[in-house]
């Protein structure tokens, strides 16, 4: 072989050698790491094992999550400094909203995993998002109705769940004739009382209604008498010291057996059940109205995925939120978690939800008021005013009158435009 010739064989040896390496290189450059934000804490540990099992089918990508307990501060910080996390899991509440209004998600109205989602809740992202792109894909949903005791019922001679006002009005003479208390409601943690005016609101004035509220078109005092007559009408069936019971309290008073009925989230539930195991509750759509047809159940949306527009993993981002809203990720989710999804076909199956999963399923549902309402204004001093009220012996009148005109001078106060 010529000097020349080797000289070649040798330029070439070393020319593969180093586009081997290279190539080595590129592999490794390839890895891709994704900063998944959760705003709630509580279901990091589903989170953690989905993407362990998300990592082993994707060795190239890693996801690192970050959940911390003051997520809403850590948001916003993030905002100002133009650098928010490549994947978001936020709730269908003011913190999605704030992140979506400064226009730094990416629209996934057109992704694979977007048409899988139930209608219902796609139109309760947007409703709350400024134009109408979908900003955010819903995954996990909430229920509010009333979680009873079985046990109770059935010592009451009550052998079916009501579907209309009368029947439940009905229901609770009966159980306080057999010396139960109908209804144990915990209004000293004063977020509670949403759990109850919420499902009354969205159950008798439009949805529309906010956004005549919000134009200074209306006015509670003209439109919500009838809401708070029922929510007064169901304070008196409740226990006498409502407005100094605690939600652990009360939590611990439905468990227990000392009241028949709580009116809050499907959370009640796995609560109650850690204070006694074997107590039996399920839970039912609150009738709000006597004609039965009109009653949903008031739910909302505790997950929904949001990609940000600036992330330059995109293609990775994508990949991991599809994964997250397969099938397989939902159902572990939702057993886990103890929630619905927003997914067609992802039904609850806990034996404990089995008088209201099949609303959820259907996407037979309707927002929580209170989602739409302006920065600042805090319905629940306003009914705790009413409670207090109450208890001092006002009559409902007064009360009523009293307890509007309250809310609207609040509204007016946080609805101030930019």
């Amino acid at each position: 072989m010529k000097k020349s010739t080797k000289l070649l064989v040798g330029l070439t040896s070393m020319l593969s050698l180093s586009l081997l390496l290279g190539g080595c290189g590129n592999s490794s450059s390839k890895s891709t790491t994704i900063q998944f934000f959760s705003t709630k804490t509580e279901n990091a540990g589903t989170y953690k094992q989905l993407i362990s099992q998300f990592e082993k089918k994707n060795p190239n990508i890693k996801v690192q999550l970050s959940s911390p307990s003051n997520a809403g501060t850590v948001l916003k910080s993030d905002l100002a400094k133009n650098s928010i996390p490549d994947v978001m899991a936020v709730s269908g509440d003011v913190n999605y909203q704030q992140v979506q209004r400064a226009g730094v998600l990416e629209d996934l109205s057109g992704e694979s995993f977007t048409k899988t989602t139930m209608p219902a809740y796609q139109k309760m992202i947007t409703s709350i998002s400024k134009g109408s792109k979908l900003d955010a894909v819903p995954y996990a949903t909430n229920a509010s109705g009333i979680v009873y005791n079985k046990t109770l019922f059935a010592k009451a001679g009550i052998t079916k769940t009501p579907t209309t006002w009368n029947e439940l009005i009905a229901d609770a003479k009966t159980l306080k004739a057999h010396g139960i208390t109908p209804f144990e409601l915990p209004f000293q943690d004063s977020w509670t009382t949403m759990g109850v005016f919420n499902q009354l609101d969205s159950n008798m004035i439009n949805g529309s209604w906010i956004n005549k509220r919000l134009a200074n078109k209306t006015t509670y005092l003209s439109s919500h008498k009838a809401v708070v007559q029922k929510y007064l009408t169901l304070s008196k069936y409740a226990q006498s010291d409502y407005m100094g019971t605690s939600y652990n309290d009360g939590t611990k008073a439905l468990a227990e057996g000392k009241a028949a009925m709580m009116i809050n989230g499907n959370f009640v539930i796995p609560q109650a059940k850690q204070l006694k195991k074997n107590v039996k509750l399920d839970m039912f759509k609150m009738p709000v109205n006597n004609d039965s047809s009109k009653n949903k159940v008031t739910s909302g949306i505790d997950v929904a995925f949001a990609i940000s527009k600036k992330s330059k993993n995109q293609a990775a981002d994508k990949k991991f939120v599809k994964f997250l809203m397969s099938k397989k990720s939902s159902q572990l989710y939702n057993k886990q978690q103890f929630s619905f999804s927003a997914i067609k076909g992802v039904a609850q199956k806990d034996a404990s939800l089995e008088g209201i999963s099949s609303y959820l399923t259907k996407g037979d549902v309707v927002n929580y008021p209170d989602h739409y309402y302006p920065d600042g204004f805090d319905m629940t001093a306003v009914l705790t005013q009413t409670g207090v009220n109450q208890t001092k012996g006002m009559s409902d009148s007064k009360n009523i009158t009293a307890t509007l005109k309250k809310a609207d001078k609040a509204f007016d106060s946080a609805n101030v435009k930019d």
